[in-house]
């Protein structure tokens, strides 16, 4: 469990937040902020954060709006009026006060699935703010043609027969177990209940945007290449190619086969864990 649980209100709309703070028993040498995917919370990267804490890392993770310790007033799945950009807002927020409780240590954001588009979006505008940027899970759609709809979400469907509606997320059966029996987890439909809830393909994708994007931010994606968020890895290398026309001059990648959505609960999870520690200790150290 977190060392720290604390509640502070979002500087955009009052909305109520929970964050929590993980500390290794020596002072730190880095900050590692965690933002979290679509219907799950912080919680389920304790495991993470210890492993981080063990390699001097301080952690800090907020439960987004909608999510976790954070419900809206709707309950889970609500982001309030703020919406989705008042998501991306508030890792700004939470970031600095993760660098204003740690001065002059380098931070690093790691966005997974959903966190890691608000990730994204928060790069461009905000990228000045910290020292390296993981994306696990993620991914960079084509924005759809005038008159177009969004692909269904049916991410299971390349493992059907399935053993569960999750399987996509792990090939370790007790991960997805843990992920099914846990009430705050398995919401991601209820999402759509407000408008402006989701990320803005044509605001991820555009190049002036990206530009804006400091050129020297080391960045590492991080993902399985049986995820099927990110099209056999084709939404991966149409990011790296994106942002490096942009400028950003290191992109770094950790594909592993076989792997599915949750690398960080994945089978190979101590490996994918200590790869990530290793990039850490090289771009911050």
């Amino acid at each position: 469990m977190p060392d720290k649980t604390f509640q502070f209100p979002s500087n955009v709309d009052g909305f109520m937040l929970t964050g929590y703070n993980w500390s290794p028993a020596v002072v730190p040498n880095a900050v590692v902020v965690i933002s979290h995917g679509a219907a799950e919370h912080s919680l389920r990267y304790d495991r993470f954060a210890r492993v981080l804490n063990a390699a001097e890392y301080e952690v800090w993770s907020l439960d987004h709006r909608g999510h976790g310790a954070s419900a809206g007033p709707d309950g889970l799945g609500d982001f309030g009026e703020g919406g989705w950009d008042a998501l991306v807002a508030d890792i700004a927020q939470f970031v600095d006060m993760a660098k204003k409780a740690n001065p002059e240590k380098p931070v690093a954001l790691l966005g997974h699935s959903m966190g890691a588009a608000a990730a994204q979006q928060f790069a461009p505008d905000h990228s000045a703010a910290i020292d390296a940027l993981i994306l696990s899970g993620s991914t960079l759609r084509e924005p759809p043609k005038e008159g177009e709809a969004p692909p269904a979400f049916a991410p299971n469907k390349a493992f059907e027969p399935a053993r569960t509606n999750y399987d996509w997320l792990s090939r370790d059966e007790a991960e997805v177990d843990a992920y099914i029996a846990d009430p705050l987890c398995g919401f991601e439909m209820q999402s759509a209940r407000r408008p402006g809830m989701r990320a803005n393909p044509f605001q991820l994708n555009d190049p002036a945007r990206l530009r804006s994007i400091r050129p020297d931010l080391p960045v590492l994606l991080v993902a399985g290449d049986a995820d099927p968020i990110n099209e056999g890895l084709v939404g991966l290398k149409r990011l790296r190619d994106r942002w490096q026309e942009a400028g950003v001059r290191r992109i770094d990648t950790q594909f592993y086969p076989g792997g599915r959505h949750e690398m960080l609960n994945e089978t190979n999870r101590d490996e994918v864990m200590d790869n990530i520690i290793t990039w850490l200790d090289a771009v911050l150290g």
